[in-house]
């Protein structure tokens, strides 16, 4: 992995900041906290310095991340934020595909800041700062503030906890490194709300939530050997308990954490017909991301995903099929 020159890099997105007004930040179909977090921060951090910033979204804010949101100058489609920007960044999204239909509202002579840490990031800004090693994008911004000599307010260090913590499974997934641990305990001192995080992102279900859990737990199957586990969220089970689909992103975490499965995989039918978003979960080793690929997704090694055409069934033979080939040559 070549080496990366975090001192060029942030002196050349400070240059670009300081020579443009006008930015748009942006991040990846179905926002998760990673990238809601990084956006927030990244907002406050431009408007203290006097810029006029937007944030546009190709799909609503899940509920749970709706404290952060400052309230203004949030834009989800087909909303489109009223001033042009000069310069776009794109924050925790491996390719221009996964902006989605915010894709359509990035000017074509806007620089394009790329700022993630998705091992299938496409490099496809005037300025890439993709770092695989990090926790979270969220950890990247962090760098980029400090090392910009930016005042981290405790709106901003709230948000970047929000960013670190949900990306790393609350400290505990194997992207939780000593310099995460630093990362964490620093926005505390500067006034991160962890507990206000706590009761938001984790302890504040809804109970139609509630039973949409109790609805997929019923579907729950374990594959090869009790080494995969399946889990379905289908439209009719999203209608009857009146859930937006952008708030079942945790769904992901429940089958791989059943004892001794590998590989965990969320199947849920999209709003458009006959299309499965697909969610990988894994441990032991498993690479996800190498198999997310091959359906034109991706991710990161331990957690990935892609969009498929066909049937709930249809879509889980396939994915069973590219698993099990993987998880037979993995043992070889």
């Amino acid at each position: 992995m070549k080496a990366i020159d975090t001192k060029t890099l942030v002196n050349d997105i400070f240059s670009i900041v300081k020579c443009h007004d006008h930015f748009l930040i942006t991040t990846h179909v179905r926002a998760d906290g990673d990238g809601i977090g990084s956006e927030v921060a990244l907002y406050y951090a431009l408007k203290r310095m006097g810029k006029s910033v937007s944030i546009a979204n190709d799909s609503p804010i899940p509920q749970i991340y709706k404290f952060i949101i400052p309230g203004t100058d949030i834009y989800v489609h087909p909303e489109i934020p009223k001033d042009r920007a000069e310069v776009v960044f794109t924050l925790d999204c491996p390719t221009l595909d996964r902006l989605g239909k915010t894709q359509g509202i990035v000017p074509k002579d806007a620089i394009i800041i790329n700022i993630d840490h998705h091992v299938s990031n496409e490099h496809f800004g005037k300025i890439n700062w993709v770092s695989e090693e990090m926790c979270a994008t969220g950890e990247i911004i962090l760098s980029l503030l400090r090392e910009g000599n930016i005042d981290i307010t405790p709106d901003m260090a709230t948000a970047l906890y929000v960013a670190m913590v949900t990306d790393t499974g609350r400290f505990t997934h194997s992207n939780t490194t000593p310099e995460a641990l630093r990362m964490a305990a620093f926005l505390i001192e500067r006034g991160a709300r962890h507990v206000e995080i706590s009761k938001h992102v984790y302890n504040t279900n809804p109970y139609n939530l509630l039973k949409l859990n109790a609805l997929a737990l019923n579907t729950v199957n374990l594959h090869a050997g009790n080494r995969i586990a399946t889990l379905w969220l289908t439209r009719k089970m999203l209608v009857e308990t009146g859930i937006n689909p952008i708030d079942t992103q945790e769904f992901a975490d429940i089958p791989i954490s059943i004892d001794g499965v590998i590989v965990g995989v969320l199947l849920r039918e999209m709003t458009e017909s006959n299309w499965i978003k697909v969610s990988l979960r894994s441990r032991n080793g498993f690479d996800v991301n190498t198999v997310a690929n091959k359906f034109g997704g991706g991710g990161h090694k331990y957690a990935a995903g892609c969009e498929i055409q066909g049937t709930i069934t249809e879509v889980q033979r396939l994915i069973l099929d590219e698993l099990e080939k993987a998880l037979s040559q993995k043992k070889q």
